[in-house]
């Protein structure tokens, strides 16, 4: 029997989430899996990728040959690679809180439609993201609340705030997703995927709570309407500003891209 080719995988990022993704599919090669290409800014993060795998630059980053290009980088790699990778492959964006910007979106949905490449959202940390989609005609309100330590928050965008400040539960945003996205880009990416897969940026409500005394990752999601509800709750241990079940729901996203290859498969 002839053994399938492997599945290569274009690699934007190589943090705490790219750097992850490359262990993991070293240490599984049953997936058939394999690295591409990393393409890495930052020197120091550069510095730890595989031999062989760096690319200096995402120009000609097709000739690498990949099937699917993974953006595990920052909202601005979604906006300055977006369209560049679709013109040539598939994409997978993990910096979602990039299609706060609806040109940008729409741009994409294009490049998409003219190419015949897709663009994918992983679920990351927004589990039942398919009882969401299925009661899509009835929810009447959806909100997600989000809670960490203001340690495992990244400031950087929203400077009024002061973390060294918050001695207490304090709520940092309370509004519609779309408001929240430009001020904490790098933590609400779950709040982006929600709210493209339910009521729109516009109508999805976002809260951001920081806690000094929470050691985990907290997300609550509930949806209601015509009688219904949904309500969600997800606790996990944080490194950074990344969840542990984040990452492994990555590889997860990757198997259901390519194919699982489960023998017995729920959908």
């Amino acid at each position: 029997m002839k053994r399938e080719k492997k599945k290569r995988i274009g690699l934007i990022g190589f943090g705490q989430i790219g750097s992850s993704l490359n262990e993991m599919l070293s240490a599984q090669p049953e997936l058939n899996m394999e690295l591409a290409f990393v393409h890495e800014v930052n020197s120091e993060r550069a510095a730890k990728i595989p031999g062989g795998l760096r690319l200096e630059t995402m120009e000609g980053f097709a000739s690498q040959k990949p099937d699917l290009v993974v953006e595990a980088a920052h909202p601005e790699a979604v906006r300055r690679y977006g369209t560049m990778v679709l013109r040539e492959c598939d994409l997978m964006i993990l910096s979602v809180s990039a299609l706060v910007d609806a040109a940008l979106e729409k741009t994409l949905r294009k490049v998409c439609s003219e190419k015949g490449t897709r663009l994918f959202i992983p679920h990351g940390a927004v589990l039942g993201l398919d009882g969401i989609k299925d009661g899509l005609s009835v929810w009447e309100q959806v909100t997600i609340t989000m809670k960490k330590n203001p340690k495992n928050l990244n400031f950087d965008a929203a400077p009024q705030l002061k973390p060294d400040g918050i001695a207490k539960e304090t709520v940092l945003y309370d509004g519609p997703t779309r408001g929240i996205l430009p001020l904490f880009p790098k933590n609400v990416n779950s709040h982006a995927t929600l709210a493209l897969a339910s009521l729109g940026m516009d109508k999805t409500r976002s809260i951001l709570v920081a806690d000094p005394k929470l050691e985990e990752s907290v997300i609550v999601i509930d949806a209601s309407g015509g009688g219904n509800s949904i309500h969600i709750e997800r606790r996990n241990p944080i490194k950074g500003v990344t969840g542990k079940l984040t990452i492994l729901s990555i590889l997860e996203s990757l198997k259901n891209i390519f194919g699982s290859r489960d023998v017995v498969v729920t959908c």
